[in-house]
């Protein structure tokens, strides 16, 4: 037992002498000289043991917590009776205790504190595992409440959180599709409202011209016919000069009437394209000696500028109408230099016919209105010259039609009226 468990062994004899001791300091010694060397306490009593606390077990056995006095080191003591009278004590050290309670208490420590960082290392990457889905589903849809949509989700996982991302990707790209399609509606819904209040205006203004345009000829053949009627023409010519006015502003309104027809229908498509083919260098030629009689007469400097023979593939009806209203509105505004000049240009794909006549510079804010349905840049025009302002609204109306550009450049001493034509595909 003393080998095997460090316990230290005392018997002594009902008169306290020492008969065995597993220290050899100790052995053949009596007690009674050994307890003589440690100073004297209270009253004089040398006890060998400082007892600090004892617990009676059993009869006459005890156990004894007490510091030893001849080596001043803290013990564990079993005290009893043997059947001879004899006393037995068996000690053990408490310092071997210690130690092993501070060996088990460092080595819990240690062991504690691996395990502590341990465990905080696998629970962060546990965490980072669980909340980085997480998180990556935040962001995204946080995105989606921005209207961010080309953010996805990265989750790869099999589990309940990668079909959860699945479904927000899906989302997203539903979302994306629907609102896209709302935008467009959207844009479509904005242009049509637009669109129609565009046409209610011009359908006023539309309205306004007419009745303005209207209101002059219907008075004049008010007034010639109720002369007629109250016989106010006394001869013969005067008769014919009243029915000549009639005529003439009933011409001027049958005129009026058709050329808003044609806008109209040009407009809305209803007139159809008959596009042929033809050489457009012989035809500019034709449509200038139709007019040399009306250039002779008002004393015209005209001149064309040509170009090789091309094939133009466009509608020549429509062409001619164009052409000869660049020409009569050349004509009505020409200033005293009566300068004309109908160039031809060969572009890649087009030719482009360019009417010029010299006049005053028209201002730049000007010129875009020029294309507006009965707009009149001088107000003070005469009825003779100034005609319905619907000529350069026709030509707007075909060009779009077609899809060719058409459009008007104010230069130093005139102004140029140009309009483009497909040529002939190769």
């Amino acid at each position: 037992m003393e080998n095997t468990s460090n316990i230290d062994i005392f018997i002594e004899d009902p008169m306290g002498k020492l008969l065995y001791s597993s220290k050899s300091y100790a052995i053949g010694e009596d007690i009674d000289d050994l307890m003589k060397q440690i100073p004297p306490f209270k009253d004089g009593f040398h006890p060998p043991l400082d007892i600090k606390k004892e617990e009676i077990i059993k009869g006459n056995i005890k156990v004894v917590w007490a510091e030893d006095l001849f080596i001043g080191a803290d013990f564990l003591h079993v005290m009893g009776t043997l059947d001879n009278n004899n006393s037995l004590l068996l000690r053990l050290p408490l310092i071997s205790i210690e130690k092993s309670i501070s060996l088990a208490n460092n080595f819990s420590l240690l062991v504690g504190v691996i395990l502590f960082l341990v465990g905080m290392f696998v629970a962060y990457i546990l965490s980072k595992s669980f909340t980085r889905p997480i998180l990556e589903m935040n962001k995204t849809t946080n995105d989606l409440k921005h209207l961010k949509f080309d953010t996805k989700c990265t989750v790869e996982s099999n589990d309940e959180l990668g079909q959860l991302a699945q479904s927000i990707n899906e989302l997203s790209l539903e979302l994306d599709s629907t609102i896209s399609s709302l935008n467009i509606s959207n844009k479509e819904l904005q242009q049509e409202i637009k669109d129609k209040i565009k046409i209610d205006e011009k359908r006023k203004q539309l309205l306004n011209n007419v009745s303005h345009e209207l209101k002059t000829p219907l008075a004049l053949m008010q007034g010639y016919a109720e002369g007629l009627k109250l016989n106010v023409a006394k001869n013969h010519n005067r008769v014919d000069f009243y029915c000549d006015v009639i005529m003439d502003e009933a011409k001027k309104m049958n005129q009026l009437v058709q050329n808003l027809l044609n806008i109209n229908q040009i407009e809305f498509g209803d007139t159809s394209l008959h596009k042929t083919q033809f050489e457009i260098v012989e035809f500019v030629e034709y449509i200038l000696e139709k007019y040399h009689d009306k250039f002779e007469a008002n004393s015209l400097n005209v001149s064309f500028n040509s170009i090789s023979p091309s094939m133009v593939f466009v509608d020549q009806l429509k062409t001619e109408q164009i052409l000869t209203n660049y020409i009569n509105n050349a004509i009505q505004y020409v200033d005293k230099n009566n300068i004309i000049n109908i160039t031809l240009e060969n572009l890649k794909d087009k030719i482009r016919i360019e009417v010029y006549n010299s006049s005053q510079k028209i201002p730049e804010e000007e010129l875009e209105k020029l294309w507006d349905s009965f707009y009149k840049m001088n107000t003070a025009r005469t009825r003779d010259i100034g005609g319905h302002g619907l000529g350069l609204s026709i030509v707007k109306a075909i060009q779009e039609a077609t899809g060719n550009a058409y459009g008007v450049r104010s230069e130093d001493f005139g102004v140029s009226f140009w309009f483009e034509l497909d040529k002939t595909p190769s």
